[in-house]
C-alpha cells in the first residue's frame, strides 16, 4: 500500500501538548537530595527540649539520693546525741534548770553536721487539785443516791493527793529535745528533730517521800554500739573516718 492511500494517519505524530507538558514541567525531589533547613530546624528543637526533660529527671534524682544519705546520717547522728544525753543524766542526774547545748559532729567526723539540744522541766497545770475538789463538791450535792455521794466524797479525798504526785512528775520528768542541722545544695537549713522524755524514778520517790535519801538516777540506753554503725555511715555518704 503506499503512502498516498494511508492519508493523513501515515504521518509522525505529533509531539503531545496540554496537560502532560504541565505535569512535567513540575520539579520533584530527587533522592539524593538533602533535609531543608526548616527540618533541622525542628529536630534540633526537639532534641533539645527532649534532653532538658532528661537532664531535670536525672538531677532530681541526684538530689533526692543525696537528700536520703543526709537525712540517714542525721538520724543516726541524732540517735547519738540522744544516747549521749541519757548517759550524761545516768551519772549526773537531772538539774533544777533547763540546759540547752549546741555544736557540730566534728569529733564523729560530720562536721557538716550541727546539732541543738535542749533538756527542760515539764510544766503541768498547778489548778489541777482545785478543779478535782470542785467537781467532787459539785458531785456531792447535786448526787440523788448514796453511792454518788460517796463517790464523790473519795474524790474529794484523792484530790489532795495531787499536788504531790504533780510535783513528783516535774522533777522526775525531763523533756529532751535534740535538733540536726545541715545544708545541701539548692536546700539550706535541713532539720531533723528527735523528742523523748527522760523519766528518773528516784527523783519521783524523793518528791512524795522528801525524808527517803534515795539515790538519784536515771534509765538510758548504752552508747557503746553507736561505733560500727557511724563508721559504716561514713563510708555511705563519704564523709565519716
Amino acid at each position: 500500500m503506499s503512502q498516498s492511500t494511508l492519508g493523513p494517519w501515515a504521518g509522525p505524530k505529533p509531539p503531545a501538548t496540554g496537560s502532560s507538558e504541565r505535569s512535567s514541567s513540575v520539579p520533584t525531589r530527587s533522592r539524593d537530595s538533602g533535609f531543608t533547613l526548616l527540618e533541622i530546624m525542628v529536630a534540633v528543637a526537639i532534641l533539645a527540649a527532649t534532653l532538658v526533660v532528661l537532664l531535670s529527671i536525672v538531677t532530681n534524682n541526684v538530689r533526692s539520693t543525696n537528700h536520703a544519705k543526709m537525712t540517714t546520717a542525721a538520724t543516726f547522728l541524732a540517735r547519738t546525741k540522744m544516747v549521749q544525753i541519757e548517759d550524761q543524766i545516768l551519772d549526773i542526774g537531772f538539774t533544777d534548770n533547763d540546759e540547752s547545748k549546741s555544736g557540730t559532729f566534728r569529733e564523729l567526723g560530720f562536721p557538716q553536721f550541727r546539732f541543738d539540744t535542749l533538756i527542760e522541766r515539764i510544766e503541768l497545770p498547778s489548778d489541777l487539785a482545785q478543779k478535782a475538789r470542785d467537781q467532787s463538791t459539785t458531785d456531792t450535792r447535786d448526787s440523788k443516791d448514796p453511792m454518788s455521794m460517796m463517790t464523790g466524797f473519795m474524790g474529794g479525798m484523792m484530790s489532795s493527793f495531787i499536788d504531790p504526785v504533780r510535783l513528783g512528775l516535774q522533777e522526775s520528768v525531763r523533756k529532751v529535745t535534740v535538733r540536726v542541722l545541715w545544708d545541701e545544695h539548692g536546700r539550706r537549713d535541713q532539720t531533723l528533730e528527735v523528742v523523748q522524755y527522760l523519766t528518773d524514778p528516784a527523783k519521783l520517790d524523793l518528791a512524795l517521800n522528801p525524808g527517803a535519801g534515795a539515790a538519784t538516777g536515771s534509765g538510758g540506753s548504752s552508747g557503746g554500739a553507736q561505733g560500727p554503725s557511724l563508721n559504716s555511715l561514713g563510708k555511705m555518704i563519704g564523709g565519716g573516718k
